[in-house]
Protein backbone atom coordinates (compact mmCIF):
# COMPACT_ATOMS: atom_id res chain seq x y z
CA UNK A 1 0.00 0.00 0.00
CA UNK A 2 1.56 3.72 -1.08
CA UNK A 3 0.48 6.92 -0.17
CA UNK A 4 0.40 9.98 -2.95
CA UNK A 5 1.03 12.53 -0.25
CA UNK A 6 4.51 12.64 0.32
CA UNK A 7 5.62 13.70 3.65
CA UNK A 8 9.21 15.86 4.38
CA UNK A 9 11.55 15.46 6.53
CA UNK A 10 11.43 16.22 9.46
CA UNK A 11 7.67 18.07 9.76
CA UNK A 12 6.72 15.88 12.73
CA UNK A 13 3.64 14.53 10.67
CA UNK A 14 2.15 11.07 10.02
CA UNK A 15 -0.15 9.33 8.09
CA UNK A 16 -2.02 6.62 10.21
CA UNK A 17 -4.28 4.07 8.56
CA UNK A 18 -7.98 4.54 10.76
CA UNK A 19 -9.31 0.42 11.30
CA UNK A 20 -12.07 -0.46 13.17
CA UNK A 21 -12.73 -3.76 15.59
CA UNK A 22 -16.13 -4.29 16.74
CA UNK A 23 -17.63 -6.14 19.27
CA UNK A 24 -21.58 -7.62 20.41
CA UNK A 25 -24.76 -7.83 17.86
CA UNK A 26 -27.40 -5.24 17.11
CA UNK A 27 -28.14 -2.63 19.76
CA UNK A 28 -24.94 -4.22 21.69
CA UNK A 29 -22.90 -3.38 19.44
CA UNK A 30 -19.76 -0.96 20.08
CA UNK A 31 -17.56 -0.53 17.25
CA UNK A 32 -13.53 0.20 18.42
CA UNK A 33 -11.22 3.03 16.57
CA UNK A 34 -7.73 2.43 15.99
CA UNK A 35 -4.64 3.43 14.26
CA UNK A 36 -1.35 2.01 12.24
CA UNK A 37 1.01 3.89 10.29
CA UNK A 38 0.29 3.88 6.60
CA UNK A 39 3.86 3.23 5.89
CA UNK A 40 3.54 -0.46 7.55
CA UNK A 41 0.75 -1.41 5.67
CA UNK A 42 1.53 -3.03 2.11
CA UNK A 43 -1.93 -4.76 1.26
CA UNK A 44 -5.56 -4.10 2.41
CA UNK A 45 -7.69 -7.13 1.44
CA UNK A 46 -10.82 -8.87 1.95
CA UNK A 47 -11.00 -11.88 3.65
CA UNK A 48 -12.75 -13.57 1.59
CA UNK A 49 -10.09 -13.10 -1.21
CA UNK A 50 -7.37 -14.92 0.85
CA UNK A 51 -5.24 -17.22 -1.59
CA UNK A 52 -4.94 -20.67 -0.30
CA UNK A 53 -6.28 -19.78 3.51
CA UNK A 54 -5.43 -22.30 5.85
CA UNK A 55 -7.33 -22.63 9.37
CA UNK A 56 -5.96 -23.15 12.29
CA UNK A 57 -6.60 -26.99 13.24
CA UNK A 58 -6.03 -27.30 16.89
CA UNK A 59 -6.32 -30.84 16.88
CA UNK A 60 -3.23 -31.77 14.80
CA UNK A 61 -1.55 -28.09 14.78
CA UNK A 62 2.72 -28.42 15.28
CA UNK A 63 4.80 -25.83 17.10
CA UNK A 64 6.36 -24.54 14.14
CA UNK A 65 7.30 -20.77 12.66
CA UNK A 66 6.51 -19.16 9.73
CA UNK A 67 8.02 -15.71 9.11
CA UNK A 68 9.44 -15.75 12.73
CA UNK A 69 5.84 -15.87 14.20
CA UNK A 70 4.68 -18.97 16.17
CA UNK A 71 1.91 -20.59 14.27
CA UNK A 72 0.96 -22.54 17.21
CA UNK A 73 0.24 -19.46 18.92
CA UNK A 74 -3.61 -19.50 19.79
CA UNK A 75 -3.97 -16.10 18.45
CA UNK A 76 -3.22 -17.12 15.39
CA UNK A 77 -6.27 -18.03 12.78
CA UNK A 78 -4.21 -19.87 10.04
CA UNK A 79 -1.64 -19.23 7.07
CA UNK A 80 -2.71 -18.01 3.37
CA UNK A 81 -0.01 -17.38 0.38
CA UNK A 82 0.73 -13.55 -0.23
CA UNK A 83 3.38 -12.89 -3.25
CA UNK A 84 5.19 -16.30 -2.95
CA UNK A 85 5.20 -16.46 0.75
CA UNK A 86 3.04 -18.42 3.44
CA UNK A 87 2.01 -16.03 6.36
CA UNK A 88 -0.06 -16.14 9.58
CA UNK A 89 -2.90 -14.26 10.04
CA UNK A 90 -3.29 -13.17 13.25
CA UNK A 91 -6.21 -12.23 15.59
CA UNK A 92 -5.76 -8.25 16.44
CA UNK A 93 -9.18 -8.65 18.71
CA UNK A 94 -7.98 -11.94 20.51
CA UNK A 95 -4.23 -10.09 21.01
CA UNK A 96 -6.68 -6.90 22.51
CA UNK A 97 -7.97 -9.16 24.51
CA UNK A 98 -11.53 -8.10 23.12
CA UNK A 99 -14.24 -10.53 21.48
CA UNK A 100 -13.50 -12.47 18.17
CA UNK A 101 -14.17 -9.97 15.06
CA UNK A 102 -17.60 -10.89 13.63
CA UNK A 103 -19.34 -9.83 10.37
CA UNK A 104 -19.34 -10.91 6.53
CA UNK A 105 -17.34 -8.21 5.32
CA UNK A 106 -13.91 -8.50 7.39
CA UNK A 107 -10.79 -7.28 6.09
CA UNK A 108 -6.96 -8.31 6.59
CA UNK A 109 -4.10 -5.70 6.69
CA UNK A 110 -1.03 -7.25 5.35
CA UNK A 111 2.10 -5.42 7.26
CA UNK A 112 5.67 -5.67 6.77
CA UNK A 113 8.22 -4.18 9.55
CA UNK A 114 11.32 -5.18 11.55
CA UNK A 115 11.71 -7.55 8.43
CA UNK A 116 8.99 -10.10 8.79
CA UNK A 117 5.80 -9.76 7.47
CA UNK A 118 1.99 -10.65 8.94
CA UNK A 119 -1.74 -9.97 8.68
CA UNK A 120 -4.36 -8.94 10.92
CA UNK A 121 -8.13 -9.36 10.66
CA UNK A 122 -10.20 -6.34 11.40
CA UNK A 123 -13.61 -5.64 11.16
CA UNK A 124 -13.02 -3.07 8.62
CA UNK A 125 -10.81 0.18 7.39
CA UNK A 126 -12.26 4.07 7.46
CA UNK A 127 -9.90 6.45 5.64
CA UNK A 128 -6.38 7.39 6.39
CA UNK A 129 -5.36 10.62 8.38
CA UNK A 130 -2.62 12.95 7.93
CA UNK A 131 -1.69 14.03 11.43
CA UNK A 132 1.21 15.71 13.36
CA UNK A 133 2.69 13.66 16.04
CA UNK A 134 2.12 16.82 18.10
CA UNK A 135 -1.63 15.70 18.14
CA UNK A 136 -0.95 11.75 19.06
CA UNK A 137 -1.33 12.17 22.88
CA UNK A 138 1.02 9.57 24.86
CA UNK A 139 -0.85 7.10 27.74
CA UNK A 140 -1.27 9.03 30.90
CA UNK A 141 -1.59 8.12 34.64
CA UNK A 142 -3.50 4.30 34.65
CA UNK A 143 -4.07 4.15 31.31
CA UNK A 144 0.31 3.49 31.26
CA UNK A 145 -0.80 0.47 33.46
CA UNK A 146 -3.84 -0.69 31.73
CA UNK A 147 -3.01 -0.08 27.78
CA UNK A 148 1.10 0.20 27.53
CA UNK A 149 2.06 -2.89 25.28
CA UNK A 150 -1.18 -2.59 23.40
CA UNK A 151 -1.48 1.24 22.64
CA UNK A 152 1.28 3.76 22.15
CA UNK A 153 -1.18 6.90 22.20
CA UNK A 154 -4.86 8.19 20.86
CA UNK A 155 -5.53 10.91 18.70
CA UNK A 156 -8.81 12.94 19.07
CA UNK A 157 -10.66 13.30 15.71
CA UNK A 158 -13.84 15.24 14.85
CA UNK A 159 -15.48 14.20 12.08
CA UNK A 160 -17.82 12.49 13.93
CA UNK A 161 -16.21 13.16 17.12
CA UNK A 162 -14.46 9.65 18.64
CA UNK A 163 -10.71 8.68 19.82
CA UNK A 164 -8.62 6.63 17.79
CA UNK A 165 -5.93 4.91 19.94
CA UNK A 166 -2.69 4.04 17.37
CA UNK A 167 -1.74 0.46 18.10
CA UNK A 168 1.91 -0.54 19.17
CA UNK A 169 2.33 -4.15 16.55
CA UNK A 170 6.12 -4.29 17.60
CA UNK A 171 4.38 -5.36 20.96
CA UNK A 172 2.26 -7.45 19.30
CA UNK A 173 4.82 -9.34 17.10
CA UNK A 174 6.98 -9.81 20.11
CA UNK A 175 4.06 -11.21 22.22
CA UNK A 176 4.10 -13.86 19.47
CA UNK A 177 7.33 -14.64 19.02
CA UNK A 178 9.29 -13.85 22.03
CA UNK A 179 12.45 -15.38 21.44
CA UNK A 180 13.17 -13.21 18.61
CA UNK A 181 13.96 -10.40 21.19
CA UNK A 182 16.12 -12.84 23.14
CA UNK A 183 17.75 -14.51 20.02
CA UNK A 184 18.86 -10.51 19.16
CA UNK A 185 20.41 -9.53 22.56
CA UNK A 186 23.06 -13.06 22.19
CA UNK A 187 24.39 -11.41 18.98
CA UNK A 188 25.28 -8.46 21.09
CA UNK A 189 28.89 -7.99 22.31
CA UNK A 190 29.03 -8.24 26.13
CA UNK A 191 31.22 -5.84 28.40
CA UNK A 192 31.91 -5.72 32.10
CA UNK A 193 31.98 -1.62 33.01
CA UNK A 194 29.74 1.10 31.98
CA UNK A 195 31.95 3.27 29.91
CA UNK A 196 29.75 5.67 28.28
CA UNK A 197 26.17 7.65 28.77
CA UNK A 198 23.11 7.01 26.05
CA UNK A 199 19.39 8.36 25.81
CA UNK A 200 17.11 6.68 23.72
CA UNK A 201 13.36 6.72 23.31
CA UNK A 202 10.67 4.40 21.49
CA UNK A 203 6.82 4.46 21.78
CA UNK A 204 6.86 0.81 21.96
CA UNK A 205 7.85 -0.59 24.80
CA UNK A 206 9.04 -4.38 23.41
CA UNK A 207 11.75 -1.94 20.77
CA UNK A 208 12.30 0.36 23.71
CA UNK A 209 13.54 -2.52 26.01
CA UNK A 210 15.57 -4.06 23.23
CA UNK A 211 17.49 -0.68 23.20
CA UNK A 212 17.85 -0.12 26.41
CA UNK A 213 18.84 -4.11 27.30
CA UNK A 214 21.28 -4.32 24.17
CA UNK A 215 23.35 -0.93 25.17
CA UNK A 216 23.83 -1.77 28.54
CA UNK A 217 25.22 -4.69 27.72
CA UNK A 218 27.32 -3.00 25.37
CA UNK A 219 28.62 -0.71 28.37
CA UNK A 220 26.44 1.81 28.36
CA UNK A 221 24.15 3.53 30.92
CA UNK A 222 20.92 4.24 29.47
CA UNK A 223 17.94 6.91 30.52
CA UNK A 224 14.74 5.71 28.32
CA UNK A 225 12.02 7.52 27.34
CA UNK A 226 8.41 6.80 26.08
CA UNK A 227 8.37 9.65 23.14
CA UNK A 228 9.95 12.25 21.46
CA UNK A 229 9.25 15.34 23.11
CA UNK A 230 10.61 13.82 26.62
CA UNK A 231 13.85 12.73 24.53
CA UNK A 232 14.20 16.52 23.61
CA UNK A 233 13.39 17.93 27.19
CA UNK A 234 16.20 15.66 28.48
CA UNK A 235 18.70 16.92 25.64
CA UNK A 236 18.13 20.65 26.96
CA UNK A 237 19.25 19.49 30.20
CA UNK A 238 22.37 18.15 28.98
CA UNK A 239 22.69 21.04 27.31
CA UNK A 240 22.70 23.62 30.11
CA UNK A 241 25.06 21.34 31.96
CA UNK A 242 27.50 21.43 29.08
CA UNK A 243 26.72 25.23 28.59
CA UNK A 244 27.61 25.88 32.08
CA UNK A 245 30.55 23.89 32.50
CA UNK A 246 32.25 25.11 29.80
CA UNK A 247 32.71 21.81 28.35
CA UNK A 248 31.56 19.83 25.01
CA UNK A 249 28.56 17.85 25.22
CA UNK A 250 30.23 15.05 24.24
CA UNK A 251 31.39 14.69 27.50
CA UNK A 252 28.13 14.34 29.02
CA UNK A 253 26.57 12.17 26.23
CA UNK A 254 27.91 10.11 24.20
CA UNK A 255 25.46 8.64 21.82
CA UNK A 256 21.28 9.57 21.26
CA UNK A 257 19.08 6.16 19.86
CA UNK A 258 15.69 7.37 18.52
CA UNK A 259 12.21 5.88 17.29
CA UNK A 260 11.66 7.65 13.75
CA UNK A 261 7.38 7.19 15.06
CA UNK A 262 6.35 8.51 18.25
CA UNK A 263 3.61 10.68 20.38
CA UNK A 264 4.89 14.27 20.60
CA UNK A 265 7.93 14.65 18.15
CA UNK A 266 8.97 12.09 16.30
CA UNK A 267 12.29 10.88 15.34
CA UNK A 268 13.18 13.16 12.19
CA UNK A 269 12.03 16.03 14.06
CA UNK A 270 14.11 15.16 16.83
CA UNK A 271 16.98 14.60 15.07
CA UNK A 272 16.80 17.64 12.62
CA UNK A 273 16.23 19.97 16.12
CA UNK A 274 19.75 18.76 17.42
CA UNK A 275 22.01 18.92 14.60
CA UNK A 276 20.68 22.10 13.98
CA UNK A 277 21.76 23.32 17.65
CA UNK A 278 24.70 25.16 18.26
CA UNK A 279 26.02 22.49 21.12
CA UNK A 280 23.77 19.57 20.51
CA UNK A 281 24.77 19.00 16.64
CA UNK A 282 28.12 17.36 17.88
CA UNK A 283 26.14 14.39 19.36
CA UNK A 284 25.92 11.11 17.56
CA UNK A 285 21.87 10.49 16.85
CA UNK A 286 21.10 7.05 15.55
CA UNK A 287 17.59 6.17 14.23
CA UNK A 288 16.07 2.55 15.02
CA UNK A 289 13.05 2.00 14.09
CA UNK A 290 10.89 -1.34 12.98
CA UNK A 291 10.40 0.37 9.47
CA UNK A 292 13.96 1.29 7.34
CA UNK A 293 12.69 1.90 4.02
CA UNK A 294 14.70 3.79 1.28
CA UNK A 295 12.38 6.45 0.94
CA UNK A 296 12.45 6.81 5.45
CA UNK A 297 16.45 6.25 5.10
CA UNK A 298 16.66 9.20 2.73
CA UNK A 299 14.73 11.00 4.96
CA UNK A 300 16.80 10.00 7.81
CA UNK A 301 19.95 11.14 6.18
CA UNK A 302 18.48 14.86 5.04
CA UNK A 303 17.68 16.02 8.70
CA UNK A 304 21.57 14.71 9.75
CA UNK A 305 20.96 11.25 11.39
CA UNK A 306 24.72 9.68 11.63
CA UNK A 307 23.29 6.01 10.88
CA UNK A 308 19.76 3.99 10.85
CA UNK A 309 19.25 0.50 11.90
CA UNK A 310 16.33 -1.80 12.03
CA UNK A 311 15.49 -4.23 14.99
CA UNK A 312 17.85 -7.14 13.48
CA UNK A 313 20.84 -4.76 13.33
CA UNK A 314 20.57 -3.86 17.11
CA UNK A 315 24.32 -5.76 17.78
CA UNK A 316 25.87 -3.96 14.55
CA UNK A 317 23.97 -0.53 16.24
CA UNK A 318 25.66 -1.12 20.06
CA UNK A 319 29.41 -1.90 18.20
CA UNK A 320 29.12 1.05 16.16
CA UNK A 321 27.63 2.78 19.52
CA UNK A 322 30.96 1.69 21.04
CA UNK A 323 33.40 2.75 18.31
CA UNK A 324 31.88 6.40 17.72
CA UNK A 325 31.89 6.71 21.53
CA UNK A 326 35.66 5.59 22.02
CA UNK A 327 36.73 7.69 18.80
CA UNK A 328 34.74 10.87 20.28
CA UNK A 329 36.30 10.52 23.86
CA UNK A 330 39.74 10.59 22.85
CA UNK A 331 39.11 13.37 20.38
CA UNK A 332 37.79 15.16 23.49
CA UNK A 333 41.00 14.40 25.64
Amino acid sequence: MSSKILLKSGTNEVEILELYLDEGRGDKRKRWSFGLNVAKVKKIVKEVDLKNFSGRKDADIKKTTTGKIDSSNILVLGMFEFMGSVIPLIDLSGWLRMDRVRGENRMVLITEFNNVTSAFLVSGVNRIHRISWEELESLQGNMVKYAEGTIIGTVKLTDPNRILQVLDLEQALDDLSPANSDEALLDVAEVDEVFFKAVCADDSRSMRNLVTQALEKGGFSVDAFVNGKDLWDALLIFKEKAEQSGKPITDFLQLVVSDIEMPGMDGHAVTRRIKGDPILKDLTVFLFSSLITEELLHKGESVGADRQYSKPQIASLVAQAWEDANTMMESNR
